[in-house]
């Protein structure tokens, strides 16, 4: 008996159960701390228990799923002292990928970066869940096209799991009101324009500005009032 579909199935059907779970807990339709049920997902999400399993342990290894002995599973905590972490790490690592995607990226780099930031200004405001979903899929397009250029798979790939972590707080506290007198699209444009001059000191300064600035809307929604974070953009 030829096993191989029956091993490809398997797997299929687990990264099925990966992507919805994840999608889940990033959009905040599974809370933080909430139980995950092996049996109660399986019916869910109509795969079998062996692939929630192997998901779960998959989103454990990302952070977005923990792991308690003899009590099962249940998604991760969120936290204050956490988000600040997480935003300065982000700031960190992308700061990284962002001088070095200046300092190396091509023409190929920047027409990609010019496409999806135009993408990004033509996206309406996430006022439906419609819009919602276009404008996070263009706002996820721009931030990747900013580092892609990097040229380092690793730093990449800690891009995309810092900013997948960053989106679920986020999506966490999406009623948050917009402060009314921020311009996400100039923002954007910013660090674009600054990143297509081969500015790398003031894209790196925009970028924690702009990420700064999420940070304190995310506080204020989520976690109460919290001091100021610094956002200048200015040496």
């Amino acid at each position: 008996m030829d096993i191989a579909p029956l091993a490809a199935n398997a797997r299929s059907l687990t990264r099925q159960a990966f992507e919805q779970l994840r999608s889940d807990i990033l959009h905040g339709r599974l809370r933080p701390t909430e139980r995950l049920r092996i049996n109660a997902l399986a019916e869910r999400y109509d795969v079998g228990a062996t692939a929630i399993r192997e998901a779960l342990s998959r989103l454990v290894a990302d952070g977005l799923v923990e792991a308690e002995e003899q009590r099962g599973f249940c998604v991760a905590r969120v936290s204050r002292d956490d988000l600040l972490d997480l935003t300065q790490t982000r700031i960190d690592v992308e700061s990284l990928a962002l001088r070095r995607a200046v300092e190396r990226g091509d023409v190929e780099w920047e027409s990609h970066l010019l496409s999806a930031f135009h993408r990004l200004s033509k996206a309406h405001l996430p006022t439906t869940p419609e819009h919602r979903l276009l404008w996070a899929a263009t706002h996820r397009q721009f931030h990747e096209a900013l580092v892609a250029g990097c040229g380092s798979p690793w730093l990449l790939r800690l891009c995309e799991l810092l900013y997948d972590k960053s989106e679920r707080y986020r999506n966490l506290a999406e009623q948050a009101p917009q402060p009314a007198g921020r311009d996400t699209v100039s923002e954007h444009r910013a660090l674009m324009d600054a990143a297509m001059q081969r500015d790398a000191d003031g894209a790196c300064r925009l970028l924690a500005a702009h990420l700064n600035e999420t940070l304190n809307i995310i506080l204020r929604a989520g976690f109460g009032g919290a001091p100021p974070i610094p956002t200048e953009t200015s040496p």
